[in-house]
């Protein structure tokens, strides 16, 4: 199982905030995972950077925009099944987006490399 993280929160750049905020080796990465209302974990600071990961990739920015979430029951490559089926299908959580109007997250879920229709609140969501 993968590690929890200790901070979770949200960096909603988008390209008109410039370039300077995102560290010269990530630019083309970060601004194709389109950043805005993804949750990110805060990995570690270094050097006055932020050290953020996304799934498996993770990207060094400046800390001004980075917005801290109350801690998540689940992270990315955790194995979750739905709630209502506590003997169903298990399935691996490879998207978190936050919702500004729920102020909640939603997850999105795979199964083996096939991506499941829709996201799940986390109330819908058990450990599997």
């Amino acid at each position: 199982m993968p590690k929890k993280s200790l901070e979770f929160g949200l960096y909603p750049w988008l390209p008109g905030h410039g370039y300077s905020l995102i560290h010269p080796a990530n630019r083309r990465e970060f601004e194709l995972l389109e950043p805005y209302n993804k949750v990110f974990e805060k990995i570690d600071e270094i050097n006055g950077w932020l050290l953020l990961r996304y799934s498996d990739e993770e990207f060094k920015v400046r800390p001004d925009m980075f917005t801290t979430i109350p801690k998540l029951p689940f992270t990315f490559g955790e194995w979750v099944r739905p709630a209502s089926q506590p003997t169903g299908p298990v399935a691996e959580i490879m998207d978190i987006y936050w919702s500004v109007s729920d102020d909640a997250p939603f997850f999105a879920l795979r199964q083996g490399k096939r991506k499941l229709d829709g996201v799940y609140r986390q109330e819908q969501l058990r450990p599997a």
